[in-house]
């Protein structure tokens, strides 16, 4: 129980990353040191656990189920979505720049300390690695589609899509919705309390998620080392997403990257102290959670 407090401390900053486009929930589930009980648990959710609650009742059914875990952890993310979507929204359209100068130094520090973990690197680490950097980087440069429509149906497979990818670091959930248009009709769907299509995203993300988890854990079981290098190189990769001076190109669909003082030039100002002060920042919340790293460990 001692544990709870930090679990939702945990799920708030998951919470925060999962409403910027770029930024994974997975990620700061990694980073925290959460990240495998969180898909091993995830992977226990089976009809089986129905009948542990039958045959050795309703306590037994909590713990096999690790429900404290898993209930604190998403009080903390939903608790986060809540109160701090608007804010987050607001910091984006206000000051781009250290925000988006914050995660990335948070992500770049990040990088290191999971790529230390590794038990060995080998050949295949590097390669998946690489492999990681190239797969985000791919996404973090692809212009966006356009939804076919935004029916139910729509919202369903978006959500079984984005939660796959929210729960991978590096790969936002939030920016697979931005490539298949349906970001901004989630946000309008949140904020016009169209019940029926948020049924339908979350159902989306419920299947999603449970089968995507079992196919997660084999491999982390399987291929531990190949498969965190990966992982860091999904996190490695999608610092291309999150670098701070970029502005829409001219087809208004694509993003083009800029040097700060080519920024200036379009937006008046770079922010380049403040993005400096944010990315110092970011690496500092890593170093700091290095140190809690062994707490977050011992709760796997």
């Amino acid at each position: 129980m001692k544990r709870l407090p930090g679990i939702y401390l945990r799920g708030l900053a998951m919470g925060i990353a999962d409403v910027v486009p770029g930024v994974s929930g997975g990620t700061l589930a990694l980073i925290t040191g959460i990240y495998q009980e969180l898909i091993s648990s995830l992977a226990e959710l089976h009809p089986r656990l129905l009948r542990v609650w039958r045959d050795q009742g309703f306590v037994a059914f909590w713990r096999v189920g690790n429900f404290s875990f898993l209930s604190t952890l998403f009080a903390g993310v939903l608790t986060s979505i809540v109160l701090f979507a608007r804010l987050m929204g607001w910091l984006l359209a206000h000051y781009p720049v250290p925000v988006w100068a914050f995660f990335c130094g948070l992500i770049a520090a990040s990088v290191v300390p999971v790529w230390r973990s590794l038990s060995r690197h080998g050949r295949p680490e590097y390669g998946a690695f690489l492999a990681g950097i190239l797969v985000a980087g791919s996404l973090a440069i692809m212009p966006g589609l356009s939804a076919v429509s935004h029916s139910p149906l729509s919202f369903l497979l978006s959500g079984a899509l984005a939660i796959c990818a929210m729960i991978l670091p590096g790969i936002s959930g939030s920016f697979i919705l931005l490539l298949l248009g349906m970001y901004v009709p989630v946000l309008d769907a949140i904020r016009g309390g169209d019940w029926l299509l948020l049924a339908a995203f979350g159902c989306g993300c419920v299947v999603g998620l449970l089968a995507f988890v079992h196919l997660l854990r084999w491999l982390l079981q399987r291929c531990h080392d190949p498969m965190m290098a990966l992982l860091a190189g999904f996190m490695a990769g999608s610092l291309i997403k999150l670098w701070p001076w970029r502005s829409a190109a001219a087809d208004g669909v694509r993003e083009q990257w800029l040097w700060p003082s080519e920024y200036a030039v379009l937006h008046g100002d770079a922010m380049l102290i403040s993005a400096c002060v944010a990315l110092l920042a970011g690496g500092l919340v890593i170093v700091m959670l290095s140190r809690v790293e062994g707490s977050g460990r011992s709760v796997r």
